[in-house]
């Protein structure tokens, strides 16, 4: 009886995934490709899908210098937020950072990223089970080096 126990064990310890938290080793992984990258000054398309404010919801393009969003505009007719400013969206280094805060805090995530770039391009969260329209998601595209 004993050995069967031991056996067991010995399975159960073998079969089970002894690597590193393969999210967060994916995020690096990513999060190194993005920083190979050295993108100082860059745009992107941006939305998020959430039970938010509509300027939020609406795709716009995102223009980064230095970690700082320098302009906004509407992807679908090029005018420019009304109610946001700014500073109420996101650089790519943000995302990775709300990306990276999911795997460990959220109680589910998924998360995509862009084959050349590594950034995000899909960042899906449900922070609490027990609370309701938390959910929220991003998604990005069209990268552009400046």
């Amino acid at each position: 009886m004993k050995k069967t126990i031991l056996f067991n064990l010995i399975f159960f310890f073998i079969s089970c995934d002894n690597e590193p938290d393969s999210n967060i080793t994916e995020w690096q992984k990513n999060k190194n490709i993005w920083d190979s990258y050295q993108m100082e000054k860059y745009s992107f398309d941006f939305r998020a899908n959430c039970f938010c404010v509509d300027e939020w919801v609406r795709e716009v393009n995102v223009s980064v210098n230095k970690e700082v969003i320098t302009d906004i505009f509407f992807t679908d007719d090029s005018l420019k937020p009304t109610i946001l400013t700014l500073n109420d969206w996101y650089s790519i280094n943000n995302l990775f950072d709300i990306a990276k805060s999911s795997i460990g805090e959220a109680y589910k995530f998924e998360i995509e990223y862009d084959k050349k770039y590594g950034n995000p391009t899909m960042i899906s969260i449900d922070w609490d089970s027990l609370t309701a329209d938390d959910e929220i998601e991003f998604y990005t595209k069209n990268i552009n080096q400046k």
